[in-house]
């Protein structure tokens, strides 16, 4: 029996690293068409082909043979944007272009199952995310604050998440009335002045209580743990919990704390992974426009210019000032890379600032359009 166990150990350990962790490797072929000789764009595009390409056939089976071609692509994206199939690594082993086609082929590395529930995974969405700050902040500085606050803290610094302390920011009296208030700008003004991209605010509800057990008086709490995140470049609320417990104070409040965080961080995640799999808003402020030709030009080029641009939405324009929400497949860093190379013009756009999901730029000065 021994041998048996030993032979059985032996084998297990001789798996293939993919086999070991239930991870598939998958060859993928994946094409886009080159418009306005951008072939940096029809690039990305193909890889993102490739990609969806290896998932789908990994998660395929999830879809049942008998599924209906038509709602074969309605399943998969709902399997994508739940996490059911992710891809962990990719190696491009062919690309070419072929007249107004670019093709790609990559070797990919994809685990099925909800990967975002493993601490590696959570550090890959992260990374793809650019790694934002979070800062935690309660309604008050009482001991019962505290005490959640560091239990969360605590928490999510395991995970991986980057804090921004706080403490400089409970001292602002705009903060104090953050709690009540639904003012989105108040609330990116908060993030960005203390460099946090997510914001959780949290507040802490305790009803206490005495009674006596024959000689001895005991004491017992209710604690109640309510937070909501909100992202700090947008005002956006990405997720809103509570959580209450019952018994000795401390314990419980800590307690109520873990699984409040606990909660966020799953919301989050699943947030930022439906992001990545398909669209997130990047807010672009840009400066310098003379007219209003100018405005109407540099948003056909936006059109063209921006990797995984899907939607461009005007929100304000005042003073050659314009206000643009970008709906794109990618991250800022990427909108921000793009930018930095368009021409209007010959007035090249300068980034003056950037975080994770916004961005201000300025036209340089030169020639302008005429309306």
């Amino acid at each position: 029996m021994r041998r048996f166990l030993f032979f059985m150990v032996i084998l297990i350990g001789f798996l293939p690293p993919a086999a070991a962790t239930g991870q598939d490797r998958v060859r993928a072929e994946g094409m886009a068409s080159i418009a306005d000789h951008r072939v940096d764009i029809a690039r990305d595009r193909a890889i993102d082909s490739a990609q969806r390409n290896a998932v789908e056939r990994v998660v395929g089976v999830m879809v049942s043979g008998s599924t209906e071609v038509e709602n074969f692509q309605v399943k998969m994206d709902r399997i994508l944007s739940e996490s059911k199939g992710f891809i962990t690594s990719y190696k491009i082993v062919k690309e070419e272009r072929n007249g107004d086609v670019y093709e790609v082929t990559i070797d990919a590395v994809v685990e099925a199952g909800r990967l975002k529930d493993r601490l590696e995974a959570v550090q890959l969405i992260m990374a793809r995310k650019s790694k934002p700050r979070l800062m935690i902040l309660f309604s008050e500085q009482a001991q019962k604050d505290a005490i959640a606050e560091a239990a969360m803290a605590r928490y999510f610094m395991s995970q991986g998440f980057k804090l921004v302390d706080a403490g400089g920011a409970r001292k602002n009296r705009d903060v104090q009335v953050l709690h009540d208030s639904a003012d989105r700008q108040q609330m990116t003004s908060i993030a960005q002045r203390y460099g946090a991209e997510v914001l959780i605010l949290g507040r802490v509800e305790v009803a206490s209580k005495s009674f006596k057990m024959g000689d001895v008086e005991v004491q017992s709490s209710e604690v109640a743990v309510s937070g909501k995140v909100v992202n700090g470049d947008t005002g956006e609320i990405l997720a809103s919990d509570s959580k209450s417990r019952k018994g000795e104070f401390k314990p419980v409040t800590e307690g109520a704390a873990l699984e409040l965080a606990k909660q966020m961080k799953e919301e989050i995640l699943e947030r930022w992974s439906s992001e990545l799999t398909s669209t997130v808003t990047v807010k672009l402020l840009v400066s310098g426009l003379h007219s209003y030709n100018d405005l109407s030009r540099f948003k056909e080029i936006l059109s063209t210019q921006i990797r995984g641009l899907k939607e461009l939405q005007q929100r304000s324009y005042a003073r050659g000032q314009v206000e643009l929400d970008l709906e794109v497949k990618g991250n800022t860093q990427n909108v921000a890379d793009d930018l930095s190379a368009i021409t209007l013009n010959q007035r090249k756009i300068s980034i003056l600032e950037m975080t994770q999901n916004r961005i201000k730029a300025s036209l340089s000065s030169g020639k302008t359009m005429k309306d």
